[in-house]
């Protein structure tokens, strides 16, 4: 009803060019191509980063360097401008129903791995309440909805494996955070280190079962690794890490 009446499909979301509905995502034909999708090229084995096809190895720079917690990690565009300027919209500029659009862009991304991991729950990252107060919402915990919304439509009228919950109480923030954009991989490691906890009343949800754990944009892994650490720890038995978008290789 809300997308009836203030419908989401008459802007490219990226530069603002008139579309309609047939558009996939919001996005027009030129965006669409422009847009650096990671389906199809090689990624890191462990975080799920684009590779370059000279790259030499399974592992990116980063996960070359550090273990992680999480099992396998996946994205579906690597950041550059256009991902951008999506992002700063979604994230700063108030436009929540971007979310709904890449919760859809999520879906189609993992459709072909979902049958074989076997995801029981799926989880937002939380944002720290003063930027959830600025924000209004937690765009990574819209995405995780439309994710799941998906996966539950399509289970309709195909054989699929049944969608997980939405497990969007069972993370929360210790404490604000600064934000990492400027730090190094060390110094994010240290600002997210207990950043988050699972609430015991919801600990339960997770005891023994698969988490696919959702957030927007995946650099160095430390909130995943946070996040991932303090799942596992409270009786999760696998963590997978979905992003929207990941930086480039650094190397």
């Amino acid at each position: 009803m809300i997308d009836f009446i203030f419908p989401s499909n008459i802007y490219c979301l990226v530069c603002g060019a008139l579309i309609d509905s047939s558009r996939p995502y919001s996005l027009c034909d030129d965006c669409v191509q422009k847009i650096h999708w990671i389906n199809g090229v090689r990624t890191c084995a462990k975080c799920g980063k684009a590779l370059p096809e000279t790259y030499l190895g399974e592992l990116c720079y980063d996960c070359m360097r550090s273990d992680h917690y999480f099992q396998k990690g996946f994205s579906c565009m690597t950041y550059g401008l256009h991902e951008r300027e999506m992002m700063m919209d979604l994230k700063y500029n108030g436009h929540s129903y971007v979310a709904g659009k890449m919760g859809d862009v999520m879906f189609d991304r993992m459709m072909p791995e979902l049958e074989h991991l076997g995801i029981d729950i799926v989880i937002p990252v939380p944002v720290g309440r003063d930027r959830l107060r600025k924000r209004g919402y937690n765009q990574a915990e819209l995405m995780a909805r439309a994710f799941v919304h998906d996966w539950r439509k399509y289970c309709r009228s195909h054989e699929f494996p049944e969608a997980p919950q939405l497990g969007h109480k069972v993370l929360y923030r210790t404490r604000d955070t600064v934000m990492l954009r400027s730090l190094s991989p060390e110094e994010r490691k240290l600002v997210m280190d207990g950043a988050f906890a699972v609430k015991p009343s919801e600990a339960a949800k997770i005891q023994g079962k698969n988490v696919l754990l959702i957030d927007d944009i995946y650099t160095t892994g430390a909130t995943a690794d946070s996040c991932s650490k303090e799942l596992l720890q409270a009786g999760a038995a696998k963590v997978y890490n979905l992003n929207l978008a990941s930086g480039g290789n650094r190397k």
